[in-house]
């Protein structure tokens, strides 16, 4: 038993020295993986904190976008009462004065009526002014 033992060391250190060393070599290299992936996730987290305070900004400017635009929502909604009274106004103007436009061409025509009967009923000269005198 001496002998396969004195026959198989030689050959079983060496392996298992090379065995530890791998070992070794691969703990080390799982240690740099190790801190790499740390790394990569504290620059993700980072990250994620940066665009959630851009999603806060954005939500918060949405907001004020949104107040603004009902404020402009109620500024058009003023101006179109306004626009509306300003046409009802019109309208009604427009109504009047086309009443008032039709008493007086009832007015022009008594009144063209009336300066027809005059200019038949007067003559004008040189030598003055005559009644026409209707003859019977």
């Amino acid at each position: 038993m001496n002998q396969v033992a004195v026959d198989i060391w030689p050959v079983l250190l060496p392996t298992i020295l090379s065995a530890i060393a791998l070992y070794i070599g691969f703990i080390n290299k799982m240690r740099t993986q190790i801190s790499v992936l740390e790394e990569k996730v504290s620059n993700l987290e980072g990250e994620c904190d940066k665009a959630t305070a851009k999603m806060t900004d954005m939500a918060h400017t949405n907001a004020v976008l949104e107040e603004k635009v009902k404020r402009l929502e109620m500024r058009q909604d003023s101006f179109s009462k306004k626009n509306d009274e300003v046409i009802n106004l019109i309208q009604e103007f427009k109504l009047e004065m086309t009443e008032k436009i039709g008493h007086m061409s009832e007015g022009m025509i008594k009144i063209q009526s009336d300066v027809e009967v005059i200019n038949k009923t007067i003559a004008v000269f040189d030598s003055g002014v005559v009644s026409k005198r209707k003859k019977k």
